[in-house]
């Protein structure tokens, strides 16, 4: 379920990151200059999504069992290592290296509590489920042609007045949307599908 909905998310949300930027902030002293900037710290942000969401998932997987040390000790590595790519990316990248060492650092967590659990026997990854992740990434690999298919040009962007921007991007994730809906049908997903990976 959090693929299900965190990768159509997260992949959105950096294929349409200047169209929002542009929709919440450009107005007053936020430039065109400004979205582009923005935009790129967006994106690196955005690339972390469906690793933060995982680790909401499976950190459960050791407070129900009691185990609270465990989660906190590969919080305490990814946070070091946080710091780490911080000052690695930072000195490359600039206030985009930080976002990109926050994602990364998101990834080093959930991959630990996943091999942990793993490992433990808890929880392991079937078939089944590598199937139904496969033809999920399909459907929004179609979601992301059609949104970039249909994506303006920034610069038509730029000449359209604020109510103009609001229509357009209510559109492309209304459009976004219903092409994700359509792929997982034609690939065959049903609600049932989404139960029989979970289990």
């Amino acid at each position: 379920m959090v693929i299900l909905l965190g990768l159509p998310a997260m992949l959105g949300l950096m294929v349409l990151a200047k169209p929002m930027l542009m929709v919440l902030f450009m107005r007053g002293e936020f430039t065109p200059h400004d979205v582009d900037q923005a935009s790129l710290s967006l994106l690196a942000y955005a690339s972390g999504l469906l690793n933060f969401m995982l680790i909401k998932v499976l950190a459960p997987g050791y407070y129900s069992r009691q185990d609270t040390k465990t989660p906190v000790k590969y919080g305490i590595i990814a946070m070091a290592s946080n710091m780490v790519f911080n000052a690695i990316f930072a000195y490359f990248y600039g206030y985009v290296g930080l976002a990109m060492a926050t994602a990364l650092s998101a990834f080093i967590n959930m991959a630990l509590l996943y091999r942990g659990l793993h490992r433990q026997n808890v929880y392991r990854i079937t078939k089944k489920t590598i199937g139904f992740v496969v033809r999920l990434v399909m459907a929004v690999a179609a979601m992301v042609a059609v949104l970039m298919w249909q994506l303006q040009d920034m610069q038509q962007w730029l000449s359209w007045g604020l109510s103009e921007r609001i229509v357009s991007l209510t559109v492309l994730i209304g459009l976004g949307g219903l092409t994700y809906l359509a792929a997982l049908l034609i690939l065959g997903i049903r609600p049932k599908d989404v139960k029989a990976a979970t289990d």
